[in-house]
């Protein structure tokens, strides 16, 4: 769609003041955002026909996951409000398809988050597990047996190709999120989040089984693309793992490569990144993270789309979820929960984690509006995970470091010659919270809403979507108000006392909150919880 609006708006927002009366007030408001903008989803987004049912990415089963993740949260969204909260499951078992999809299996483009059938089967397996959960009545483990059969054979198709693929008569990578083996491996991570049933884990088995094979072939891929890499370019620049994304490019995007492929790795299973002399893979993953995190230090916090650098018209480096630095701070907090990278920490992730804020912070303020692919609330949400993993005892995370916490990071600036601030969580929460209150004013939410915006923010081509539209925007408020409230609890805790708030770890509450953070849809970053 063209426009003349600037790639981002100059930033003049203030940090949000973290205390509880102001995390008090924002919780009810975005508690209401979340509700107002499900109503607004609800009433533009019906069930279609089969032919246009679409993706995960653009079509009804993002509005499936949104509203799966938002039954999941719903604690964490009733308040003190007059507004009733949805039947967020009801919601989502209305636009789920029944009717078994046909697949014509293109090797490398199986992601469940592209692949309208992929996404479809993975959509009702999962829903079917979720639902059953909380729901006496809900049982029909039949519903998804025949797309288990069909994810089987997509996960054959994706074990059979090499590490790049022939799509359209272009030499393509394989194994990225959007499209690849990364996708399909995050599907069956999450879709093993519910094996307790006996009865679900026959009939799983057979998905569950090929993980490791999935995990060996996206790091064996990554290991040829990085010999491939040096072949061409040097072994200089070549990093210990690298995707390529598109014929001579290596792309740095989380939706499209390194970032984003890692970050679905060290949601794996120890052993199965670490078994022997078979698996001895974290020494490659934290090798790769600390090259990533040079080229970013390298470019004052940005990230590139790709090396070697693509010729561009932008004025600038793009700061947002699918391309730029945004997808190496998601990396970089889930890096930080990982205990067995402990032993691997370098400084230069600490950096490149205050720079990349620092950009997203004065850069991020996008033009092109709310979304979580390419917009404000996508940038928010490495924001909210890193809030955590420095608010919260290192013990919660299971990750000892003997580098910075709450440490001040000197480092360049482009706002003044040289500058110092000290990461802690109010750091990172102050400016996700300002950021997901403007993000209020992006269309449709202000538009159907009638409110004033502050900038000229554009209606994304999907605007109820999940990557594009509102439901990614509603679901990036409910995780907001889940990081709030376990917030609250802690200084609950801490007012009670030393004593008291050393049980923060045993905290039933604290705990539940905690657990309803669900990360980035498609991404995670908290972990497989059988909601992408």
């Amino acid at each position: 769609m063209p426009t003349n609006n600037p790639q981002y708006y100059r930033n003049k927002l203030d940090p949000l003041t973290i205390d509880k009366g102001t995390l008090l007030n924002i919780l009810k408001e975005l508690q209401s955002a979340v509700i107002h903008g499900t109503q607004l989803i609800q009433s533009n987004c019906h069930v279609p026909d089969i032919p246009n049912y679409g993706s995960i990415f653009s079509g009804t089963p993002g509005v499936v996951l949104a509203f799966l993740r938002l039954g999941r949260q719903a604690s964490c969204l009733a308040g003190n409000h007059e507004l009733k909260l949805p039947n967020f499951q009801g919601l989502a078992q209305e636009r789920i398809i029944s009717t078994p999809t046909q697949i014509s299996l293109a090797p490398g483009r199986m992601s469940p988050i592209v692949s309208s059938p992929v996404g479809a089967a993975v959509l009702r397996i999962l829903a079917t597990c979720e639902i059953r959960d909380t729901s006496t009545k809900a049982t029909g483990s039949h519903v998804f047996k025949s797309d288990v059969a069909m994810l089987r054979d997509v996960i054959d198709a994706e074990l059979k190709h090499g590490h790049t693929i022939n799509y359209r008569d272009h030499i393509m990578g394989g194994d990225e999120v959007l499209y690849g083996r990364a996708g399909l491996l995050w599907a069956t991570l999450n879709i093993r989040h519910y094996i307790q049933h006996d009865e679900t884990r026959d009939v799983l088995k057979p998905v569950l089984e090929d993980i490791p094979k999935l995990i060996d072939a996206i790091i064996e891929s990554g290991k040829q693309g990085a010999l491939d890499f040096a072949k061409q370019y040097g072994e200089k620049e070549a990093f210990p793992l690298m995707w390529l994304w598109m014929e001579n490019y290596y792309g740095l995007g989380a939706g499209q490569a390194k970032p984003g492929i890692l970050t679905i790795l060290l949601q794996c299973e120890i052993g199965e990144l670490e078994d022997g002399a078979a698996r001895i893979y974290l020494p490659l993953i934290s090798g790769t993270i600390t090259s990533l995190c040079r080229i970013c230090i390298a470019n004052n916090g940005h990230l590139p789309t790709a090396i070697p650098p693509m010729s561009s018209s932008r004025p600038s480096h793009l700061v947002q979820l699918c391309h730029g630095s945004p997808g190496l701070l998601v990396l970089l907090a889930t890096a930080r929960r990982h205990a067995s990278l402990s032993t691997y920490w370098q400084p230069e992730w600490d950096e490149a984690i205050y720079l990349g804020t620092e950009r997203v912070w004065e850069e991020g303020l996008l033009s092109k509006g709310g979304s979580l692919c390419h917009g404000l609330t996508g940038n928010v949400w490495p924001l909210l995970m890193l809030h955590d993993s420095f608010e919260y005892p290192k013990d919660l995370h299971s990750v000892k470091r003997t580098t910075m916490e709450n440490t001040t990071v000197p480092t360049k600036s482009s706002s003044s010659n040289t500058s110092s601030e000290t990461l802690s969580g109010d750091y990172f929460l102050s400016r996700a919270l300002a950021f997901l209150r403007l993000a209020q004013e992006c269309p449709p939410y202000s538009t159907d809403l009638g409110i004033k915006a502050s900038y000229n923010f554009r209606m994304p081509d999907r605007p109820y979507g999940l990557y594009e539209g509102l439901a990614g925007m509603v679901c990036a408020w409910a995780e907001a108000c889940a990081v709030i409230q376990a917030r609250l609890r802690k200084m609950e805790i801490d007012g009670a006392g030393e004593e008291a708030a050393n049980k923060l770890m045993d905290d039933e509450i604290f705990e539940s909150y905690m657990l309803q953070q669900l990360g980035v849809p498609g991404l995670g970053g908290q972990g497989p919880n059988g909601l992408l």
